[in-house]
Parts: structure tokens; sequence; C-alpha cells
């Protein structure tokens, strides 16, 4: 890692990962295949979380035959060397924390606006159907477009100062068979906000 000059994090196991490192921003993840299959259930469930949100490297060493390396996941390419992983997969990566991996299917009450400093009454009342600390969807019938910004503020959240957002995609009414919304990407969530929506996730309940 220091000849490609790139700062790391070296864990031993899956669950330290999450345990010590879920807030750090990361461009990817190398994991080692016999430390992988010498993990437990759970771990091994983590590993695909990884490999869904992103770019991931399985590898083992033999003296014999270096380092072999087998990317996995869509954000992985399909290079097979460590300079090919970490130039065309991690560097093209934005980085993300791994809380903002966990979501949570669960129901939250939402205010949302297009301008914070607009009057109550174009304030829109909504839900959001599912939530990540790095965004969420949102019921919606109001026509949006990508791109649009807006504000969003969480009722069920201890700070409830809004929340400076980005539509990523919308689902408009009437045109598929699907709950009509937004889906955002947050831009201006508060650590501690982040830290609420991430206990929310991990409870069994709202």
């Amino acid at each position: 890692m220091k000849s490609f000059d790139l700062d790391c994090d070296v864990a031993e196991s899956l669950h330290e990962i999450s345990l010590k490192h879920n807030k750090v921003k990361y461009n990817g993840f190398l994991i080692d295949i016999p430390t992988l299959l010498r993990s437990t259930a759970a771990d091994k469930a983590e590993a695909n979380l990884l490999s869904d949100n992103f770019p991931v490297m399985r590898l083992s060493y033999k003296a014999a035959e270096g380092i072999r390396c087998i990317p996995t996941g869509k954000f992985s390419g399909h290079g097979t060397s460590l300079e090919e992983f970490f130039r065309e997969s991690c560097q093209n990566f934005t980085a993300r924390s791994l809380r903002g991996t966990k979501r949570a299917n669960k129901v939250l009450n939402v205010l949302l606006n297009r301008d914070i400093n607009s009057s109550k009454s174009q304030i829109e009342k909504s839900v959001a159907l599912n939530f990540s600390a790095e965004g969420c969807f949102l019921f919606s019938v109001t026509r949006w477009k990508k791109g649009d910004t807006l504000w969003v503020a969480f009722m069920e959240l201890n700070d409830k100062t809004p929340i400076k957002s980005e539509v990523l995609w919308t689902v408009p009414w009437g045109v598929k068979s699907q709950m009509p919304g937004i889906g955002l990407r947050f831009l201006s969530l508060s650590e501690e906000q982040a830290d609420q929506l991430d206990e929310l996730i991990q409870a069994k309940k709202v």
C-alpha cells in the first residue's frame, strides 16, 4: 500500500470495520480471502454489503504466485491487478462511509420545501419510506426533476434543522405502478443527525 502512496486502515475482521471505522469515508476495500473463509456468517454478510456499495478486491497471497486479485461487485471493474483496481475503480469512486450503506425500510415523518426561507404554507408534508445516513426516498406527488435542491426536516430527529438535499431520481405520480416520490442525497446532514439516523436503522422499530 505504501508503494502506491495510499492511506488505509487495517482491520482483523469485518466486524472491526463496522465497529471502529463506520464513520470513515472510503474509496474501496481489500479483503483477504483466507480471512473471509474463516469469518462468521455475520461477517460474510458484511462482506456482501461492502461488495454492493464499494469497489472491493478479494485477494490471497502465495509465495510462488504472488498476490491473486479477484474484483467483486458492480463498482470493482474487471482489472485483476492492484494497480488497475486503485487507478480505475477506487480513484473514480466517490468516498462514502459504511454507515451510509445501511438502510432502513421504516417510515419517518418529513417536512420538505424548495426554499428554506419560504413561508410555512409552501411546506409539503411527506414521509420517508426508507432512509440511510446518505439519503432517503420520500413520498411526493409534486413535480420534481433530477438535480433539484430542497430542504427536508425529519420530525423524529432531536435536531430538526432542515437538511439541504439533492434529487437524484424521481417516480412521477401515475406514470409507473410504483409509489410516487423522489430519491434524495443529503448535502448538509449534521453529525448528530447522521448518528441518530444510524441508531434508528439499528433499532428494531422507530
